[in-house]
């Protein structure tokens, strides 16, 4: 029987560690379009599943001394693969409904509230039943009191690699190369897979093992979409990076891009070539302002460059300015060639802002600084030591532009501006 072998035992507690690590990470990007990802929506997230965690390791406890049958824990493991595997198929409803209710009950901080009871529904049941399996695991394979200190770390150990593994893996290749749904469905799996072969080796019939695995097919093929704007019927393009989720949609006048919230205006093109009538609009001020109009060459550096509105305009209302674009994610200078006509001139470096400026000599006749990780500005740049650093390459009569404020909701905007000369 192969639970008496305690290395399948260490692989199961490998696999439950990688499975909640990637669990968490996806529910990040599952509740990033509908309530962004910041630091608030982390913080519910990574408290709810501490809470299932530690909920989970008590109730396993006291299970194993109980009834120390391990068909119990993989019988348990069967309903956690289902239930992340269903996912994809209704959390995205589930945070819709959810929404919708709370909208009509809650009078303020309706972002902490939704984002909580989302994390409570979808996401604690699940790593709750995962939580279960590391006192479990101590029952079966501790044999006496003089090796327990040994195998015990061998357990937490196995747990942390896969913890570490599940870290990495969903971040820079599930999700990237083929969504965040499909994670969800891969990591289901692998839970489901433990469980298939312990059942077999131990010549159990197990009806929850078989309805486990027909949900889970079923799963797969209602939960491989990763539409989260399901109801959308304008959408050029939706998918997902290493750093966003990535939506570019059209109208009569306008194409698109936002990141992470569905309703967001992070980029715009212009359909009649005009301004975009938001917040770009004003920070032509700042080529003005440094003389673009009375020089033989202006150069302007773009942190943030989205698909390159601002590179965009500053190219055709300032025709002798030569601009160069950072951006962290790749992916966007992608679809702004594909879907946003940003000019072949623009250079445009896959950087993060502030390291770039750590990184060259050079000085500027502006500078704008619009980075932003959804409706939020990245930490390290916004520091007194990062707009020192910015004015370290303007030239004398240079000038920064700070998009201090901004958010999107497709039909206006919010800011506030700041020129610094």
């Amino acid at each position: 029987m192969i639970i008496k072998n305690k290395w399948y035992l260490y692989i199961t507690e490998f696999f439950a560690g990688m499975s909640v690590m990637a669990v968490e990470l996806g529910a990040s990007r599952l509740l990033a379009p509908y309530f962004s990802s910041s630091q608030i929506v982390w913080t519910i997230i990574i408290g709810t599943i501490m809470i299932a965690m530690a909920l989970g390791n008590i109730y396993g406890g006291r299970m194993a001394d109980k009834n120390p049958n391990p068909d119990r824990l993989y019988r348990r493991m069967i309903f956690a693969a289902v239930w992340i595997a269903a996912i994809p198929v209704l959390g995205k409803y589930i945070i819709l409904g959810i929404s919708a209710l709370l909208i009509f009950s809650v009078s303020s901080n309706f972002l902490i509230w939704a984002a909580f009871a989302t994390c409570m529904i979808i996401f604690v049941f699940p790593l709750f039943l995962l939580g279960t399996v590391t006192p479990s695991l101590v029952k079966y394979t501790v044999d006496s009191l003089e090796d327990s200190g040994k195998t015990v770390g061998m357990l937490n150990a196995f747990n942390t690699i896969g913890s570490i593994i599940g870290t990495f893996v969903p971040t820079f290749v599930t999700i990237p190369a083929f969504g965040t749904s499909v994670t969800f469905l891969v990591f289901a799996g692998i839970l489901l897979l433990l469980a298939l072969i312990y059942f077999i080796s131990a010549k159990k019939r197990c009806v929850s093992l078989v309805s486990g695995i027909v949900l889970f097919v079923l799963c797969c093929f209602g939960g491989f979409s990763d539409s989260f704007a399901f109801w959308e019927t304008n959408l050029l393009y939706e998918g997902e990076s290493v750093y966003n989720y990535l939506q570019v949609k059209e109208d009569k006048e306008n194409v698109i891009l936002s990141t992470n919230v569905l309703f967001g205006v992070q980029s715009v093109l212009k359909k009649d070539a005009g301004l975009s009538g938001m917040y770009y609009d004003y920070m032509l001020a700042a080529p003005v302002l440094a003389g673009a109009q009375e020089k033989e060459k202006t150069d302007v550096l773009v942190l943030g460059n989205g698909t390159g509105t601002f590179a965009a305009q500053c190219r055709k209302f300032f025709s002798r300015s030569q601009v160069e674009g950072v951006e962290i994610d790749e992916k966007i200078t992608a679809l702004a060639k594909d879907y946003f006509q940003m000019p072949d001139d623009v250079k445009v470096t896959t950087y993060d802002g502030r390291a770039y400026l750590n990184a060259i000599d050079k000085t500027y006749d502006v500078i704008l600084v619009d980075a932003f990780q959804d409706i939020t500005i990245p930490f390290q740049m916004s520091s007194v030591e990062f707009f020192r650093l910015v004015k370290s390459h303007l030239k004398e009569d240079g000038v920064m532009a700070v998009n201090l404020n901004m958010r999107g909701d497709g039909g206006g905007v919010s800011m506030n501006i700041c020129l610094i000369q």
